[in-house]
């Protein structure tokens, strides 16, 4: 929501790219010859339309976005012992919709993302808003965490009060949620990127001459010979 504060809408799909760049159905540029809003500012990713909102209604949205942050930010909560419920997140999207709807008050094309998340149709790993309801299934470790008055985490954690679990919601029926990555993918590419780095080295060295290190001053036979006679600084033309 950050990117639609300061970009404005989405475009179509199949319109997006660089402003720079935009051109019309004849492949000329047409970036200087649309008109641009008092707000402009450019999308480095081509996917916004860069129609910023009034300064003062960005910062609304940019607001409302940093106490949604504080809502689900598990850390935060489990300090504050607040209990976290439907209801509690409910009222952050409501906060976060009003927001949208001040700084946009036409409404956002049906192809925006922020759209589709404000109302409740998005799915990330198979859960949507219906993993919320009130039979919603709790998952961890492969396994369904059985509801019930008589059932604790220490029946399932043991009684070290410092453990640290990521459990899931999962809609009723919806069986196992996928597992999480071993890694996150801003590790997995730093090691992907290390992985193409090596390679290619490997494949200089295989590339270069056996003896092309012979022609380097540690590898001179003579060189201890010059150092002692104080000649290793003499250069012949």
């Amino acid at each position: 929501m950050e990117d639609l504060a300061k970009y404005g809408p989405a475009k179509k799909p199949d319109k997006q790219c660089i402003d720079t760049y935009q051109t019309d159905d004849h492949g000329n540029l047409i970036n200087d010859k649309i008109q641009r809003g008092p707000y402009y500012c450019m999308d480095p990713t081509g996917r916004r339309t860069g129609e910023a909102p009034e300064p003062k209604l960005a910062e609304i949205i940019n607001r409302e976005v940093g106490k949604a942050r504080q809502v689900v930010n598990a850390k935060v909560q489990v300090e504050k012992k607040q209990i976290v419920t439907k209801q509690f997140f409910q009222e952050t999207l409501d906060s976060l919709r009003g927001a949208v709807m001040i700084a946009f008050p036409e409404g956002l094309p049906e192809w925006d993302d922020v759209g589709y998340i404000l109302k409740g149709e998005w799915e990330i790993d198979g859960r949507t808003m219906e993993a919320f309801d009130d039979k919603a299934e709790l998952w961890w470790a492969g396994k369904q965490m059985e509801q019930g008055q008589d059932k604790k985490l220490s029946d399932y954690l043991g009684k070290n009060d410092k453990t640290k679990i990521v459990c899931k919601l999962q809609k009723p029926g919806g069986g196992a949620p996928q597992r999480e990555p071993a890694i996150d993918e801003r590790t997995q590419k730093e090691m992907m990127a290390f992985y193409h780095k090596k390679q290619e080295e490997l494949k200089k060295l295989e590339e270069d001459d056996e003896d092309n290190h012979l022609g380097s001053v540690w590898a001179d036979p003579r060189q201890l010979k010059s150092n002692l006679q104080g000649t290793n600084a003499v250069r012949w033309k």
